[in-house]
């Protein structure tokens, strides 16, 4: 990482923390599995698998710079699989909820 990049990030990072609301312990830990429909250790395993796989993606990605016949595109098809699993999937589940809850709302006729 360049000396810019490190930079920035510390940044964003600091205003981040900037905004972030002070809450319980067991709130910092549950509320943004909660909203995306995941448990604390559901959050763990998905988002632990998906740094695990950006890690490989990324390593493969070195070796294809460094060798360019291999690795063509292992990490595209990581990348095209991680956002199937967490952008399309997730906003099926929000529209899931969305109509299922409609559908116990009373109509407004």
């Amino acid at each position: 990482m360049r000396r810019s990049e490190v930079h920035y990030f510390a940044l964003l990072l600091r205003a981040r923390m900037a905004t972030v609301a002070p809450v319980s312990i067991q709130q910092a830990f549950t509320e943004h599995p909660r909203s995306v429909g995941e448990t604390y250790l559901q959050h763990l395993g998905v988002a632990g698998r998906c740094g695990l796989s950006m890690m490989v993606a990324g390593f493969a990605c070195v070796i294809h710079a460094l060798l360019p016949f291999l690795f063509q595109n292992t990490a595209s098809d990581c990348l095209t699989r991680l956002h199937e699993r967490m952008v399309t999937k997730r906003s099926r589940l929000r529209q899931m909820a969305a109509s299922s809850t409609s559908l116990g709302a009373p109509s407004s006729r």
